[in-house]
């Protein structure tokens, strides 16, 4: 029977990745379980919007929302290649680019080019780990976060979930703990021919914690990298390597 990958972020993978699972035998399925909703800029960001050296970007989505408050003379910088090429369809290109996906190495790494005082513009998602802007804080930059976006559960994929969850050989694959909550919301019974595919620890973590297992988890988080541990286990397994 052919195994099924369901992406359950709100951004649909790739095209080229997704033609890629395909030419292995995969069928692919988007389901998004979480939707982002840009929220106003606040009027103390407003306020000191024109002194801000730096902007930080944690997230592509990030990039999306804040884009239209992004100034010519702002140094960027951001997490990994997936956030770069959101402010490449900007024609704006980062400074610093982190070598690790994960946000304090993210913050360590910029942290390690041992600049002077700098002003710091940090947008984030409403259930943004609060650490990074502290730690920014505690090596004795000027650092504004706050919300730039919300993220919430999302009824409508949470209503098409039933029609995988009937099914046999399912791969779920999770980006972040708040899509794997949102799954979590509706209760589901995984059959034993299903299997938990996540970004990175975080969400491991969140899996773990519910009580359930993870199958597939990659070195460096990032979906690309969950997709190829995927097929490499897949093909290891049936002896294709």
């Amino acid at each position: 029977m052919v195994k099924k990958i369901i992406f359950t972020r709100e951004q649909a993978p790739d095209s080229a990745w997704l033609e890629k699972i395909r030419q292995t035998g995969f069928e692919t399925h988007h389901v998004p379980l979480i939707r982002c909703q840009s929220l106003p800029l606040p009027e103390a960001v407003q306020a000191i919007q024109s002194e801000a050296d730096w902007v930080f970007f944690t997230s592509a989505v990030a990039v999306e929302a804040f884009s239209p408050y992004l100034k010519a003379d702002y140094q960027i910088a951001t997490i990994g290649p997936q956030t770069s090429q959101a402010l490449d369809k900007l024609g704006r290109a980062c400074d610093f680019q982190a070598s690790s996906h994960y946000g304090l190495d993210f913050i360590q790494g910029w942290l390690d080019l041992a600049l002077p005082t700098q002003k710091i513009l940090l947008p984030q998602s409403s259930l943004s780990n609060p650490s990074l802007a502290e730690k920014l804080k505690e090596a004795g930059h000027e650092v504004w976060a706050w919300p730039m976006y919300e993220t919430t559960s999302n009824p409508a994929g949470q209503d098409q979930l039933e029609t995988y969850l009937s099914q046999e050989d399912v791969i779920w694959t999770f980006a972040s703990p708040s899509a794997w909550q949102s799954f979590c919301a509706i209760k589901p019974h995984l059959a034993s021919s299903h299997q938990i595919a996540v970004i990175g620890q975080t969400t491991a973590q969140a899996v773990e914690e519910s009580g359930y297992r993870v199958d597939y988890q990659p070195q460096s988080p990032s979906v690309e990298e969950m997709v190829k541990e995927i097929i490499k286990k897949e093909e290891k397994k049936h002896g294709i390597l």
